[in-house]
Parts: C-alpha cells; structure tokens; sequence
C-alpha cells in the first residue's frame, strides 16, 4: 500500500497540497487565485480536476479557500469538507454575489468535527492549531494502512498538539519565518505563524518522543520577505546539532510558487 504527497503551492500567496493513494484523491486547502490556475494546479497533478474525490479546509483564510477555487468545486462537483465552526465563517467571507452564493448554489459542503473520519480507503483525525483566534484552523494527521502523514500549517505554537505528531512517516510543517527578517522587515500577523525556532523545536520533540522518526519532513507556508527555503533548511539543520542530535529524516522545503515533486509516503 503506498500513499503520496505533493505540495501544490504553499505560500502566503496560496496554498493547496495533494494526498492520494491508488483509490483515493483529497486536497487540503484550495487557496489559488482564480479558476484558471486553480483547474491548471488540479490539472499538474491529477490530470483533471474532476478527479478530485474531496477537498478539506484547514480554516477560512484567503490563502487557504476562496471564492475563485470554490467555483472550480461546485462546477466540478467536488465535495468540500470544512470544520463546523467554520462552517458560518465560509459563507460568510468567500460566498458572493446575488442571495449570498455567487454561482456556488450546487457546492457541495459537508461538515466534520473533532472526531475522525474517513475518505475513500483515508482515516483522517482533524485536531486544532493555535492561529489567529478569530479564524478556527485544523491540522490533520492522515492515515493510510499504517502509514501516516501529519499537515499542520498556520500556527504559532505547538504545546498541546505534539501527540499527533508521533510516529509520522511523513510530516509537513509551516516554517514561516526567519526572526531576523522579521525584525526588518516586520509583520504585525507573524504572532500566527510559527518561525524556524520553533519549527525545530517541534520536529526535535517529534523525534525524541516518537518510536520512529519521520521518514521525510517539508517545510511550507514560507514567507516571501521573512524567510527563504535555504534559511529555514538551515536554522531547523542548525538545532539538531546545537543539541547533538542525529536529523534521522531527509529535509526539504515547498517552493512558494510552483509544484514540489510527489512523495511516496511508506510505512515502516
């Protein structure tokens, strides 16, 4: 059994990531720009958007969902899956037009709690980050046979959480921002965005406390001014040795703007 994982973009800018296995096709987020380049991102991937069996939205921000990609879904009739609590928040802030909806009359909404649940042949077990307090906002661990993948972006901190980390095969983690950037070039919302310290300082837990480590860990949602792939490489590599400790995982970062290469996610 093999489950895969692709960043289609992860950046302030937009975000959208691919987990799919033989059977099974979801997308996390579908924050891209416009109904062009959401179809042309589905379309890199997957080949046509149709093929899509579901998406899930971490929370409402623009980054994440949007109205433009919510058009592509009710044309395509892919269902979304969305938190109750930000249920409200959805239609409020991304459904437009006359009466509210704005050509989303035939979306297909459907709501999950704190419980888990499951996708085609995927067991996914939502849990809640620490973000803007104003927006709810979900992590997911995602489960496949016994191999599992651990999505958590948008977050400031990560006591409480560490447990759905454990025994991850695959991990990708916001790395945000650099804290000498920030003190340039200052950013009043990076209080919602976990910076590169803390992104090792989880991933160190991770390691410590899991019986094996991650397999493979990428980093995303990386600030264009505050942060650069190479840095937030750097810094995370940077801790491991300060502590003396083995980085038991390869290490990559998602390009801003463009498609990283899938990964095959094998269990032990």
């Amino acid at each position: 059994m093999s489950l895969h994982f692709q960043s289609i973009r992860s950046s302030s800018k937009g975000n959208c990531l691919a987990v799919f296995t033989e059977k099974t096709r979801i997308l996390v987020d579908v924050g891209l720009s416009s109904m062009k380049r959401t179809r042309a991102g589905l379309a890199e991937v997957f080949g046509n958007p149709s093929k899509v069996d579901a998406v899930i939205v971490s929370h409402t921000h623009s980054d994440h969902v949007s109205y433009y990609p919510l058009r592509v879904l009710a044309d395509t009739g892919i269902p979304l899956n969305i938190h109750h609590r930000c249920a409200n928040q959805l239609e409020e802030k991304h459904f437009t037009g006359p009466g509210g909806i704005g050509g989303l009359g035939r979306l297909k909404v459907r709501t999950f709690d704190d419980n888990p649940f499951e996708i085609g042949n995927l067991h996914i077990q939502p849990f809640e980050v620490s973000h803007n307090p104003y927006y709810p906002t979900f992590g997911f661990a995602i489960r496949h046979g016994n191999t599992k993948l651990v999505i958590a972006t948008d977050l400031n901190r990560f006591d409480g959480i560490v447990d759905h980390f454990l025994d991850a095969d695959f991990i990708f983690i916001e790395a945000n921002h650099d804290l000498d950037l920030l003190d340039q070039y200052y950013n009043p919302n990076s209080r919602y965005h976990l910076p590169n310290p803390s992104t090792a300082q989880l991933l160190d837990r991770v390691c410590t406390e899991s019986s094996t480590p991650p397999k493979s860990v990428m980093l995303g949602h990386i600030s264009p001014q505050r942060n650069t792939a190479s840095i937030a490489i750097k810094e995370v590599s940077a801790h491991f040795r300060r502590n003396k400790k083995e980085m038991d995982f390869d290490l990559t970062a998602a390009p801003l703007n463009a498609a990283a290469d899938p990964i095959a996610v094998m269990a032990p």
